[in-house]
């Protein structure tokens, strides 16, 4: 047990490294007491320079892996102290709509947009299911049920990751630009930002509360992942059976983690106890503190496994498709939430 907590000290001593640095930055620039520079920005682009510049050695790679698939997970889990049931419901129900609008949307066009393109079907349902849905975990959970090549899911994957960093730094950019308020912000983020890490990067760089918004979103469209998959695997079983006959179409099962993923049910149940009055202000501080800087050293986990040489290999038409599926989100999702008139 010992040896296997070992293989992961090198790869988190390298991210609170880089951590510990932002938060300070965070907290000590400020202009009229408030901080103007958020150290989630700060963290993923100190990762993404370091991973970068200088490489990231083999042995940081467990540890980094961990902080990005679990440390994010029980941050994200960890920010439901500071909401209450009441207001989780209300904001993924005002949500829901938008939603699902933009993922049937998106998965029909991306998928039209991608085989317009000389690109397979496959590859284009991959980009459309990452774009609307969850991003990478969505990519890697319909790719068995579509048959795709590992190429396919590989090309589906290095696409989403970089138009998904590319939101990240554009879309608070452009929040302030246009003067948007914390709900609206944190809605557009969560409905149209692909991966849930980059969601809330995305944002926590706006401020804390359209953080909390952007996750409840992003965690509402999370729940879509099973139903998408079952719809997206009765689909391609038809059409295999009407192309070739009953022979090699076994139907493909979800496993229960991909329906409703565990943080998702945790940040409720965090929600629910602070709705009974669970935690005092001081625990509620406390747990937001922690919350906080797990998420920082999650995201500087992703800048460090972000090899911006690697993105550079994706190719033109998986790369223009990306940019489509990204643009289309974006402008739909924006329009939507201003027809409903949310924040």
């Amino acid at each position: 047990m010992g040896v296997g907590v070992l293989k992961y000290v090198a790869g988190f001593a390298l991210i609170l490294a880089i951590s510990l640095p932002a938060r300070f930055f965070q907290s000590h620039l400020t202009v009229n007491g408030r901080e103007v520079v958020s150290a989630v920005a700060i963290a993923i682009l100190l990762g993404i320079a370091v991973r970068n510049l200088l490489g990231l050695p083999e042995v940081c790679r467990p540890g980094t892996g961990f902080a990005v698939k679990r440390v994010l997970r029980v941050g994200i889990g960890l920010m439901g102290a500071q909401l209450s049931l009441g207001q989780v419901v209300q904001t993924g129900a005002s949500s829901v709509l938008i939603v699902a609008t933009c993922i049937v949307l998106a998965i029909l066009v991306v998928r039209f947009v991608s085989m317009r393109m000389g690109m397979s079907d496959r590859l284009g349902t991959l980009l459309g299911v990452g774009t609307s849905i969850c991003g990478v975990s969505a990519i890697v959970a319909t790719a068995p049920v579509l048959d795709a090549r590992e190429e396919e899911t590989s090309l589906a994957v290095a696409t989403i990751t970089v138009f998904g960093l590319a939101a990240v730094l554009l879309y608070p950019l452009l929040g302030r630009l246009w003067g948007l308020s914390d709900t609206f912000f944190g809605t557009w983020a969560g409905t149209a930002v692909n991966d849930t890490s980059q969601v809330v990067a995305t944002g926590l760089i706006f401020s804390q509360r359209a953080g909390e918004v952007a996750t409840v979103v992003k965690l509402t469209r999370n729940l879509f992942m099973a139903p998408v998959i079952v719809a997206l695997s009765w689909f391609y079983l038809t059409r295999r059976q009407a192309e070739g006959g009953a022979a090699g179409t076994a139907k493909k099962t979800i496993k229960p983690h991909q329906a409703v993923p565990l943080f998702v049910l945790g940040f409720v149940g965090m929600a629910v106890l602070n709705s009974l009055g669970a935690f005092p202000p001081a625990a509620r501080h406390a747990i937001q503190t922690v919350s906080q800087f797990l998420i920082i050293c999650a995201l500087a986990g992703v800048g460090l496994e972000t090899h911006v040489g690697a993105m550079r290999r994706i190719g033109l038409r998986p790369f223009y498709a990306g940019l489509c599926a990204a643009a289309f989100m974006a402008v739909v999702s924006f329009g939507l939430i201003s027809l409903f008139r949310i924040g």
